[in-house]
């Protein structure tokens, strides 16, 4: 939030003013900034197909609550009866629909990767030593401002509303500021729901240069086989354990808790292993694509009990699969999905409170079940992540320059020279 304060000062010295600012938009100003300077877009069209997955889960959720709170519709049947909207019944999008959670584990996997990629570049190819200092300190300068920030504006939207008492909200503000909301409570943040998983998230950044110390085994046969077998047995362990050890009264605990999807940040972590080491003797082929291709279907197809033992096995296929293939990694690297997915932490944190928004305006209207769904998916979802584009460009961007801080206390010691002249 600091850094939106510094990149709008700064910029009042170099623009006549707004209309001038919006002249100087471009379609890059809307891509993601890294600090290391390196840039992989198939990565950020592995967001893209996640971040998507998500918000049409949730358009189509909402829409789900709307049924179950009452609302009417038209005709909600087809040619062939009446559509199930809930339940293992699903067929069809509304399967597909239903399971675009699964793009919280793609997210998992994405992290594991990009985490990993530095620690193993150190250990396989002695590369630049990784900072332990640094490596936190970037975690929180950059991520922490949009999430506090919004966190904040959520807070507000629920005390403007009445739906909670600030001292109820102001408890779960300060758990969920600083992500252990998931173990204290054992559900989710009542402020902004979504919040769960970057918790989890958080587990792992604190856990990553631990777990990539694997690294440090010479033998690559022997350090995958160990990563394998680990994603392997992690889905039965959990079901059938460590439940247990939880008791009870803790379940939610720990099925939000880092325990409950470690295979797929190890996922991460293995393709992370072969990116670094071996990567050129994987062969670029169409073969990659006829291979993945069908499993992308097959993943968001499984449904949730044979996702928890499926998925950790076939998403890093998929992931070697988005770099080795001649069609899907130009689809990934594509101008348009790659910058969308570049955004994905933006949309994420706001495309809940948007879709809520815009499908309250659209009660107003008398549609049928299938014209509302086909709207949520139609304009309400685009409308929702063009909301996460705006929010991305005013706090999170600005945040992604590793030395914000610095430029923002430079910037409030020179004013304060100047307004004491």
């Amino acid at each position: 939030m600091y850094a939106w304060i510094l990149e709008r000062a700064s910029r009042q010295n170099h623009l006549c003013g707004s209309e001038t600012y919006l002249k100087r938009l471009t379609f890059d100003s809307f891509r993601r900034v890294t600090s290391s300077g390196t840039y992989i877009p198939e990565i950020d069209g592995l967001r893209f197909i996640a971040i998507v997955s998500v918000v049409f889960l949730h358009c189509y959720a909402e829409l789900i609550n709307r049924i179950a709170m009452g609302t009417n519709f038209g005709p909600t049947h087809s040619m062939n009866g009446s559509i199930p909207v809930v339940g293992d019944g699903l067929h069809g999008l509304l399967r597909l629909l239903g399971h675009g959670g699964y793009g919280v584990e793609i997210f998992f996997v994405i992290s594991g990767f990009v985490l990993a990629w530095p620690f193993a570049r150190q250990h396989l190819q002695t590369g630049r030593q990784i900072h332990l200092s640094s490596y936190f300190l970037r975690r929180i300068t950059r991520l922490e401002p949009p999430y506090i920030l919004w966190l904040l504006i959520r807070t507000v939207l629920l005390l403007a509303t009445g739906i909670r008492q600030s001292h109820f909200l102001l408890v779960h503000l300060i758990a969920s500021i600083f992500y252990v909301h998931n173990a204290v409570f054992g559900v989710a943040s009542s402020i902004e729901a979504v919040s769960w998983t970057l918790e989890i998230e958080v587990q792992f950044y604190c856990l990553a240069p631990f777990l990539t110390q694997i690294y440090k085994i010479p033998s690559a046969w022997l350090r995958r086989g160990l990563l394998i077998c680990l994603i392997a047995i992690a889905t039965p362990l959990q079901q059938a354990f460590i439940p247990e050890w939880y008791g009870p009264g803790n379940v939610g605990a720990f099925y939000l808790s880092i325990l409950s999807f470690i295979q797929f940040f190890l996922g991460g972590l293995l393709v992370a292993d072969f990116y670094v080491d071996g990567w050129k003797r994987i062969p670029t082929t169409w073969r990659w694509d006829v291979v993945t291709l069908p499993l992308w279907f097959l993943a968001f197809w499984l449904q949730p009990h044979a996702f928890l033992f499926v998925g950790p096995i076939i998403l890093p296929i998929l992931f070697v699969g988005a770099f080795k293939g001649s069609f899907v990694p130009r689809i990934l690297r594509n101008r348009f999905i790659s910058t969308g997915g570049g955004m994905c932490y933006s949309i994420y944190l706001t495309h809940r409170t948007s879709i809520l928004f815009f499908q309250i305006l659209l009660v107003r209207f008398n549609l049928s079940y299938l014209n509302w769904l086909l709207i949520s998916l139609v304009l309400v979802a685009p409308a929702s992540i063009a909301v996460g584009a705006v929010y991305f460009l005013l706090v999170e961007r600005p945040c992604m320059d590793p030395r914000w801080p610095q430029k923002l206390i430079a910037r409030f010691r020179a004013t304060h020279v100047t307004a004491h002249r």
